[in-house]
């Protein structure tokens, strides 16, 4: 997915709340007006991706154990300057 591709399904979302509608723009005017926006270089904001990994049931869920931070974290990182946010999520 390119940048373009990404703006247009963050434009297609439907907010749940006005905070989600607040976080929309913010994004989608932040991602328009950085070209670094997927980098780390960026130091005031950078896009990241993270996933929830869910047993059938809903009883479990998988985490992993951030070094840095010394605590428990969902999946997920950097862009690193990919712009398709689900290949980041996934690790790809």
């Amino acid at each position: 997915m390119n940048r373009q591709e990404l703006l247009n399904q963050i434009e297609h979302y439907t907010p749940f709340n006005e905070q989600e509608e607040t976080d929309k723009q913010l994004i989608l005017n932040w991602i328009r007006n950085n070209t670094n926006a997927f980098s780390r270089e960026n130091t005031v904001a950078h896009m990241t991706a993270s996933a929830w990994v869910v047993n059938p049931d809903k009883s479990k869920v998988l985490m992993v154990y951030h070094n840095i931070y010394n605590s428990w974290s969902w999946l997920g990182g950097h862009a690193d300057g990919e712009t398709d946010l689900l290949a980041v999520a996934f690790g790809k």
